[in-house]
């Protein structure tokens, strides 16, 4: 029986490629898995499975953003804890410079004991940049502490992943505004 060879020269070789009785089922498997599949052309990333536009990403983190800020009350606190990763970690620099970091438990916490005061607070974002990636996101904002009606100023920057359907807040870090700013 003569083959053509794998070398893609074109000769014909004795006992060499692979016999037509297996590459046709095979090559007729492959096509059957693959159909429906939509392969981008040379050079285009093909988006993650179960992916979104980068719009609908954009979307999704910025209903998480209005929960962030929406939720930051007494009576929703609970929900607001559900925007987390259980793995979240919360860093932030002091005044001296030393680096503080806390995880989710200790960060919940801290908001609990805050707004178990009864003081007045709430929490929003200005100058919001959301930068989507595969199945991630960074989002940067200035934000607007508000206790009892001060407001302090500061940056913060949020990493979401997206787990299934669902974004989940990985990171946060944050800074105060020097006085005066």
């Amino acid at each position: 029986m003569r083959r053509e060879s794998a070398t893609g020269t074109g000769r014909l070789r004795r006992g060499r490629g692979w016999p037509l009785f297996l590459l046709i089922p095979l090559l007729a498997g492959v096509a059957a898995s693959t159909a429906g599949v939509a392969v981008p052309p040379a050079g285009v990333a093909a988006p993650a499975a179960g992916g979104d536009s980068e719009n609908g990403q954009r979307a999704a983190v910025q209903r998480i953003l209005d929960d962030y800020t929406g939720l930051y009350t007494r009576a929703t606190l609970d929900r607001w804890k559900t925007l987390f990763h259980p793995a979240l970690s919360v860093a932030w620099p002091e005044a001296d410079g030393t680096i503080r970091v806390r995880d989710l438990d200790g960060f919940f916490e801290r908001q609990r004991n805050y707004f178990a005061t009864g003081r007045r607070i709430s929490e929003r974002l200005e100058n919001v940049r959301i930068d989507p990636g595969r199945r991630m996101a960074r989002v940067s904002a200035d934000f607007v502490f508000i206790d009892e009606g001060e407001e302090r100023r500061g940056r913060l920057g949020l990493h979401l992943l997206q787990e299934g359907d669902t974004w989940k807040i990985a990171a946060i870090l944050f800074s105060y505004d020097a006085e005066g700013r």
